[in-house]
């Protein structure tokens, strides 16, 4: 293990005991057995730090959705366990990083500018299965890019309840219904009703 995975782990071990706001490099650099210029080779501040860390956690992440979208479904099914998969996902990470969902509230910038890189990588997973479904002809969608930003967008709302501690929130209740909206929307189909 490398000097810098080492801080990593240990960081990830602090952060989750104290959360982000708590957390000093004194604390990580303690916990590392290291001093804080070794700190400073590898990192600016306790941000870049907390980013490392969770760009670890979503990186692994993003490795199971890959294998996932490669399994042999149609997309439809494939999309709505997708769907699933990854709230599940997120709600173990606001879990486990308990401490820190309480400091997010202060810290939503930090955040944000870590997720717009997954957000990325999330279109592009779930553009990846609208665009089989348009081969399997399960999907007519003209744009698979800008539907995928748009369920992404959307997606993220359940996420907001998990972050906050609503321990009430069952998201997978409502994650079938937004998927069969999304399949067949809400217009009626008049020479249906005939």
């Amino acid at each position: 293990m490398t000097t810098k995975d080492q801080i990593l782990v240990e960081a990830r071990k602090v952060f989750e005991k104290y959360g982000y706001n708590k957390t000093s490099l004194a604390d990580i650099a303690y916990a590392a057995q290291k001093g804080r210029r070794t700190l400073y080779t590898y990192f600016n501040n306790k941000e870049e730090i907390f980013k490392a860390v969770i760009e670890i956690e979503i990186e692994g992440l993003v490795e199971k959705m890959q294998e996932f979208i490669n399994r042999p479904l149609l997309a439809d099914e494939k999309l709505r366990q997708y769907m699933h998969m990854r709230m599940n996902a997120v709600k173990q990470l606001t879990m486990y990083f308990d401490a820190i969902r309480r400091d997010l509230v202060d810290n939503l910038g930090v955040i944000e500018r870590i997720r717009k890189k997954y957000d990325e990588m999330e279109i592009t997973l779930i553009k990846q299965m609208l665009d089989q479904g348009v081969e399997q002809n399960v999907f007519d969608i003209a744009d698979t890019h800008l539907v995928a930003s748009a369920v992404v967008l959307a997606v993220k709302g359940f996420e907001l309840p998990l972050i906050f501690g609503e321990s009430s929130f069952d998201h997978d209740r409502l994650i079938d219904p937004l998927i069969t909206l999304f399949y067949k929307g809400i217009h009626v189909n008049i020479s249906d009703n005939s």
